[in-house]
């Protein structure tokens, strides 16, 4: 009896330890594959970048941060990261020309509400503030991150469809609810030129229980069953 009690015990630490497990909050660093072609609006010459998102709980917020290192791209308000567009989407495509066109996910909502954008630095010479924001907010009126239709220019006349992050930037996107993750999902973004500036993405949210922790809660199952028949031959 007193071993039974031992093991019962044994048995709530371990489903303890196991809900704990599968309750801890994961931000992960997504690795990216460069499509082939390239979109956006006139002149066209965004390069679409595609990674699979792994199997999570509640995705409450994903983060592009610009990794350029001062390196590629223009100067002023278009110095760092130029953010064409973003679509969360469960079909694969390879070619940047379909990436419009393929159906993606409302999770995200681009006001205000939904959006912080933290700028980084201009290169000089130096604008009165990077493209698409205004006062650190995105105007997604001009930036237009559901659509990849940036015009890849600097002409006053003709700039429009993207933010820039600026070096050493970075922009959150807060989800309308908290998404959870069975099938695979593809995460598509955007930068425009594609003239060698780059980013890193993260995800934030919950990891699924691993298949060993489920196997290790049905081992101890098993063994109290078996204890359970051991302790009745006994009495």
């Amino acid at each position: 009896m007193k071993y039974l009690s031992s093991f019962s015990n044994l048995a709530t630490l371990t489903i303890s330890l196991i809900s704990v497990q599968s309750a801890t909050a994961a931000t992960l660093t997504l690795d990216f594959t460069k499509l082939s072609g390239l979109t956006g609006g006139s002149p066209g010459q965004t390069a679409v970048f595609r990674a699979e998102i792994p199997a999570l709980n509640d995705i409450t917020s994903m983060v592009i941060n610009d990794n350029s290192q001062g390196q590629g791209g223009s100067e002023g308000q278009v110095s760092g990261f130029d953010l064409d567009a973003i679509k969360l989407s469960s079909i694969f495509t390879n070619n940047a020309a379909d990436v419009n066109s393929i159906a993606g996910l409302d999770v995200f909502d681009f006001s205000s509400n939904g959006t912080v954008l933290t700028l980084g630095t201009q290169r000089p010479p130096e604008a009165s503030q990077l493209f698409g924001n205004i006062g650190g907010v995105i105007n997604n009126l001009v930036a237009t991150l559901e659509n990849f239709d940036a015009n890849s220019t600097t002409d006053p006349k003709k700039i429009f469809g993207f933010v820039t992050l600026g070096d050493d930037g970075k922009i959150a996107f807060k989800l309308k609810s908290p998404l959870s993750i069975t099938t695979p999902l593809y995460l598509y973004f955007g930068e425009v030129g594609d003239n060698g500036e780059v980013a890193t993405v993260e995800v934030m949210g919950k990891h699924i229980p691993e298949p060993s922790s489920v196997a290790a809660l049905s081992l101890v199952g098993i063994f109290l069953g078996v204890t359970r028949s051991k302790k009745n031959k006994a009495e």
